[in-house]
């Protein structure tokens, strides 16, 4: 690594550090407002990011006026900002705590598919805070893991990767995602994959929002090749309260096979989820690039 980059992620590093202690000392009726206050400064100094949100919600929301689309852009940054005064608390959380801002319905539907033996594959989205989407996993004492993609700054990958193994979920990067996913679901565990992202090697481009989007076909192959149960998961805000829902396992049957169709099934989920408040998934990244 060069001196200069060295440095520079070492100061980024540093400042992350200092924030995330700042926000992690916060109550939370102090933690919410001012996390939303940040999201919406955040969104206003980084004013691309936001035009591309605003982009790609008028292409998804054709029928939408101006006013419902910067709206949906504002509660988006108010969202990450809230949803990162929750990460800050993850370490000081134990599962009292964490139950006390999280319900989970649905989970009867994971101890079933868990009890069959086969593993579990759970897709998830950049919806609401999917930072403590896999945390009901391992508070609910299941082993999990789950895939991250790596950052450019090691200091800050490192230090993210702790905080997010700190109550029990293992991490895989993202780069050795298949050998270390396959040898996890065989072992009869669940792993944790978020299927929203643009994936171009290993992914096929589905529809989403009625235009083609490169999306990842592991869950779906891991899914056919190992017998494993494939459950979505999804995340929204109620107030104060995180509702998070495990859906139904996907019925392979019918695909005969084909990872592409599964992926197309389970993208559809994903969609429906976030027709239901646009402001809580993460418009601002290029999903639709080919």
């Amino acid at each position: 690594m060069d001196p200069t980059d060295r440095f520079r992620y070492f100061l980024e590093y540093l400042a992350a550090r200092a924030l995330f202690a700042a926000m992690g000392s916060l109550p939370e009726c102090l933690g919410r407002p001012i996390g939303r206050t940040l999201g919406r400064w955040v969104g206003g100094a980084i004013r691309s990011r936001s035009r591309r949100a605003a982009e790609n919600l008028r292409f998804a929301y054709p029928d939408a006026d101006e006013d419902q689309i910067q709206g949906w852009v504002q509660g988006m940054w108010e969202n990450l900002g809230e949803a990162a005064w929750e990460f800050s608390r993850v370490p000081s959380l134990d599962a009292d705590a964490y139950f006390r801002m999280v319900e989970v319905e649905g989970l009867d539907l994971l101890r079933a598919a868990y009890a069959e033996g086969k593993g579990v594959i759970l897709f998830a989205s950049h919806l609401t805070n999917w930072e403590w989407t896999t945390l009901f996993v391992s508070f609910s004492r299941f082993p999990v893991a789950a895939i991250a993609r790596r950052m450019k700054n090691p200091y800050v990958d490192d230090f993210l990767t702790r905080v997010r193994s700190r109550h029990g979920v293992t991490m895989f990067s993202h780069k050795n995602a298949v050998r270390e996913g396959l040898r996890w679901i065989k072992e009869g565990k669940v792993l944790g994959i978020l299927v929203d992202q643009r994936i171009t090697a290993g992914g096929a481009q589905v529809p989403f929002f009625g235009r083609p989007a490169f999306t990842t076909t592991m869950p779906a192959l891991l899914a056919i090749r190992t017998g494993a149960a494939l459950l979505g998961v999804s995340a929204h805000r109620e107030g104060n309260k995180i509702r998070v829902r495990v859906h139904p396992a996907v019925d392979l049957a019918p695909f005969h096979g084909d990872a592409v169709g599964v992926t197309v099934a389970t993208t559809a989920q994903v969609e429906s989820w976030i027709r239901e408040d646009p402001r809580r998934w993460l418009w601002m990244h290029g999903r639709w690039k080919l």
